[in-house]
């Protein structure tokens, strides 16, 4: 059976008008016979005479199929085209009510809360199953934009994000070094990427927080404990102010990059260098450990020192510092200039 990324069924694409498994399965075997008496049904499905009559009968009254007068009945499975894309309109017209009542639930809100009372701005959560559903909503109400800061433990399991981006939605994400050392993070960072998200790292993050359309904010109290409670900020100078700490990190963050063969990379290397020492240059860029380089290199400790020597004999440098600064020269040289000199004197006191 064909799967999904997420391991949800491609062939249950009914199930969202209202149409459940059997119903489908009756309505494909109809299909299949072009038509049929309930008998040939029953036959088809492995059902028993009682239970095909009711999925015929079920199927008939969402416009699915129709019987002829004759006895016994044959039943006629109506065209995809149109019994589909009926129930289609109906169930968008249904959304559509559904959607126009938004207005009048906000104003009753407003209406029954104290009108001395402040707007409440900021709401704690403590429950993982409300706030598993707020997740959910704020990625399926998405308009413009996602951010993210990630760091271990991550407040969105990757197991709980959707498989792929939502069309017209830009999500960027920061991940400091500690989770890009995590068995597996950087395979599911290339992942995210596949999927259209735009990655940086950076070395260490001060809290954690996910931020749809710069509307709606979350964040835990206590970054390092994953059941602690979460904040859920609204609009406000405190969201606003979330928002400009990660616009300021971004700036400062090293983009991930991965190779069409899937290798992490930041720019190009030294040609002179081998390729397992350019391999070596954007995890050392990535701020990761020396246990969690030679993981992800697949080499072991004193092959990443004699990596790390050959990478510093190339550069003709003395500290990782000033390694991962003649790197950063060389990938990227249009991006450092000189700072420029100023005509007058310099003033004194």
């Amino acid at each position: 059976m064909n799967t999904s990324r997420n391991g949800a069924s491609a062939t249950r694409s009914l199930e969202v008008l209202g149409i459940d498994d059997m119903e489908e399965r009756a309505y494909r075997a109809l299909l299949s016979h072009r038509t049929a008496t309930a008998e040939d049904i029953a036959v088809a499905l492995s059902l028993s005479p009682r239970k095909t009559q009711r999925l015929l009968d079920s199927i008939e009254s969402k416009g699915l199929a129709s019987h002829s007068p004759e006895r016994p009945r044959r039943y006629i499975a109506a065209a995809p085209e149109l019994a589909v894309e009926a129930l289609a309109s109906q169930r968008q017209a249904d959304i559509e009510r559904a959607r126009s009542t938004i207005a009048q639930l906000k104003e009753h809100s407003v209406n029954a809360r104290n009108s001395h009372e402040p707007e409440q701005l900021v709401e704690l959560i403590t429950n993982r199953t409300a706030l598993g559903q707020i997740l959910s909503q704020l990625r399926q109400t998405a308009q413009h934009e996602a951010i993210l800061f990630q760091r271990a433990p991550v407040l969105i399991p990757h197991g709980d994000q959707p498989s792929q981006k939502k069309p017209g939605v830009r999500v960027r994400s920061i991940s400091d070094s500690g989770l890009l050392a995590l068995p597996g993070a950087l395979n599911r960072v290339r992942l995210d990427i596949e999927d259209g998200e735009e990655a940086r790292v950076f070395p260490t993050l001060p809290v954690k927080m996910f931020v749809v359309d710069r509307r709606v904010g979350l964040l835990p109290l206590n970054a390092d404990d994953p059941g602690s409670p979460v904040m859920m900020v609204r609009s406000s100078s405190l969201l606003d102010a979330l928002c400009a700490l990660f616009e300021l990190t971004w700036e400062h963050s090293t983009p991930i990059i991965f190779s069409p063969s899937g290798q992490l990379q930041t720019g190009e290397s030294d040609k002179r260098l081998s390729d397992a020492a350019r391999q070596v240059i954007p995890l050392l860029a990535a701020g990761l450990n020396d246990k969690a380089i030679a993981h992800e290199a697949g080499m072991s400790a004193t092959t990443l020192n004699r990596r790390v020597a050959e990478l510093m004999k190339s550069f003709d440098t003395r500290t990782r510092f000033q390694l991962g600064w003649r790197a950063a020269l060389d990938a990227f040289p249009e991006r450092v200039t000189a700072p420029a000199r100023s005509k007058k004197s310099p003033r004194i006191g």
